[in-house]
Formats: structure tokens, sequence, C-alpha cells
């Protein structure tokens, strides 16, 4: 009789003892960490418009823009940018310019469901064809920003902005008929492809 009565205190406190760390820590365990939901990385096309100020006898090109983005965070990244833009015809019958920039640097996301807007400020190089314009390359920068809209998981229409600030001497017999300094704006219409 007392085996029995031990037997029946003991149990329900071994049962207790050996449950009981179990059952803390599935109450004590903390929740799973978020999870990250953005792609981290990106490439676009699009097709280019660019002023061409800096490119004597034309006032637009058009071409193609193509670029990548790495992000490091939901709200910030770095971008690689490379632009090609030419004269559809000859300007006064003179020349047929061109253009190409290629350009890096950070950008800030703003992200809000399907539309993200952001902003970059890109440096590299601009080379100009075909004007005669000496040097035909120069340092190059780009002010400006946009909006992607996400059509579905990987694809996403893209709409941008910017100022190209470059310098090229359009005249270099006279540099002091010609600015030294241009500003550019460039307009991209395309498509991103998020991975």
């Amino acid at each position: 009789m007392k085996g029995k009565f031990l037997l029946s205190v003991v149990a329900p406190l071994l049962c207790v003892s050996f449950s009981g760390p179990e059952a803390a820590a599935q109450v004590a365990k903390p929740p799973a960490a978020d999870v990250v939901t953005f792609s981290r990385y990106e490439v676009y096309g699009a097709f280019a418009y660019s002023g061409a100020n800096q490119v004597k006898s034309s006032s637009a090109l058009l071409g193609v823009n193509v670029g990548a983005q790495a992000k490091l965070k939901k709200w910030f990244g770095a971008n690689v940018d490379f632009g090609d833009y030419f004269a559809s015809a000859t300007s006064n019958g003179l020349v047929k310019p061109n253009m190409t920039t290629f350009l890096a640097g950070p950008e800030v996301y703003i992200p809000a469901d399907n539309l993200t807007g952001f902003f970059h400020v890109l440096f590299g190089g601009a080379h100009t064809g075909n004007a005669g314009e000496k040097p035909d390359i120069a340092f190059a920068y780009a002010v400006g920003g946009g909006f992607e809209y996400a059509i579905n998981k990987r694809f996403s229409a893209r709409i941008a902005g910017d100022g190209i600030v470059s310098s090229f001497v359009q005249d270099p017999t006279n540099q002091g008929l010609s600015p030294h300094s241009r500003v550019n704006p460039r307009a991209t219409i395309g498509v991103a492809y998020r991975f």
C-alpha cells in the first residue's frame, strides 16, 4: 500500500518535471525572425531620350539605357548605369552626333506596396562622337530619380529622369563662346527584372 501511494505521488511529479522544461521552452520560444521580402538584385532596360546640349548641331538624342541595382537594405543600394544615344538624322546636314555614358553611385528607395520611388546621384564619364569635339571624353554625373511599378514578383515597369552634367568643349578654338559644363535632361521608360 505504501508503494502504491509513493508511486501515485512520484509519477505525476516526474511527469511534470520532464514535461515542464519543454512546455516552458515552447511558451518562452521567441518568434521567428522576419524574412527579407525584397529582391536584392535588379537589372533594367529602357528606351531613352537625352538632350544634347553638349553635342553641337543637335537638340535631341535617342537611344537605350541599361543598368543593374544591388540593394543593401530595403531603402538603400547602388546603381550601375550605361547609356548609348544617337541622333536619328544629321543635324543641319553637318554631323550625326552620338553620346555614351557610364555612371554609378548610391540610390535611395521609398517602397510602398507595388510602387517604389527612387533617387540617385551617379558619377562616371561621358563620350561623344561624330561631333569633332576635343576632348571627346569628359567627367559626368547625374542627379535624378523615378518610379517602378511591380507588375508581378519579378517584373516591373520603370520610368526615370535625370539631369546629366558633363564637360565638353564645343569650340576648342574659341572656348569663350562655349560654356564648358552642360546639363542634359534624360528621360527613360522601360522594364526591370528582379531576382
